[in-house]
Formats: C-alpha cells, structure tokens, sequence
C-alpha cells in the first residue's frame, strides 16, 4: 500500500508512522521521482497529509529511501530534488544524484551523457567553422572544450569540421568509460 495515502476504512497505513515530513509552498507539487529515458522526470504525484491554511505550506510524510521531484503548480519538469535518508532526515540532492539513487546500474552512463552536454554536443553532427590547416580527421575522437576524448569526428573540409559526441557505447568499447 502506498504509504502517502489513507487505506480504504480511513484509516492511516500504518507505513505513515515515524515518517518524515517534507514541507513545500502548497504551489508546488510533490511527486515521485522517476526517469523518462535517462532524464529525472515527474511520477505520480503525492497528496499531502496536511495543508495549513494560514502559512500556504503543504506538508508530505515520506518513508525513508523516498525520492522526491518537484515542480511548480503547472511545470512538466522537476526544479528541484529530495531523498529521505534512512536515518529519516529529509535533505535535497541534484537531479543527478536523485537519477543515480533511481537506477543506480545507469549512473555511468548518464555520467557520460552530462559530460558529453557539458560541451554542447550531442550525438547529431554540427558543423564547426576551424581555421585552414585544423589537422582533423574523419572517424578520430578528440579533445573538446576542456573535456578528454569526447568529440568524434565525421567529416573534416578545409574550413569546417563536423563533430558529434561521443556515445557511451563508443566510449567503453574505447576504454574512456
């Protein structure tokens, strides 16, 4: 049974008991933090336990091990992140560290994903103008923007480069992830 919900008698889930309480402005929605491909998403959002009517704060109860997005009233994406530690304490984390908490088994390749993005490149070539005489090549990965082995280049002109990131897939067949 969910914990954040009353049983069908009315009745409080016995889960509720000893659980922490997040307090949020009542404008902003409380949901379960879940990954849409690798990204934190919004999941089913949390009723809270409590709405005082005078400080316009809405209150949660949460289980320990819980991960919390929240977003404001009519936001599609999560501003912000909370886990409930175990010992019960609420503490907010960044989206990448709630992703991690989520699918641990995935935190290398988000890892990847960050710091391929980092660099503004994604897996779609994008034509860079470089002066004459660049030295790039087709199909050879490099350096770019500060990070290591992150740039693969598909086509080298005279006075453009072609340059896309580097998949996770590549990178550990590679050896860089």
């Amino acid at each position: 049974m969910n914990a954040w919900w009353r049983s069908k008698d009315g009745m409080s889930d016995p889960s509720r008991k000893e659980a922490e309480v997040l307090s949020l402005p009542a404008w902003e929605q409380a949901c379960e933090a879940v990954l849409e491909g690798d990204r934190l998403a919004l999941g089913a959002r949390f009723c809270p336990v409590e709405k005082a009517a005078g400080d316009d704060r809405a209150r949660y109860e949460l289980a320990p091990g819980t991960v919390v997005a929240v977003a404001s009233a009519r936001s599609l994406a999560p501003q912000r992140a909370y886990a409930v530690e175990a010992d019960g304490t609420v503490t907010e984390i960044s989206a990448a560290a709630a992703e991690d908490r989520i699918d641990p088994a995935g935190a290398a390749r988000r890892a990847w994903r960050r710091r391929c993005s980092r660099v503004g490149l994604t897996e779609a070539p994008c034509r860079f103008p470089v002066p004459a005489g660049h030295g790039y090549e087709a199909d050879v990965v490099y350096d770019w923007a500060g990070e290591e082995h992150v740039a693969a280049c598909t086509r080298a002109t005279d006075r453009r480069v072609w340059l896309r990131a580097v998949t996770y897939e590549e990178a550990v067949e590679l050896g860089l992830a």
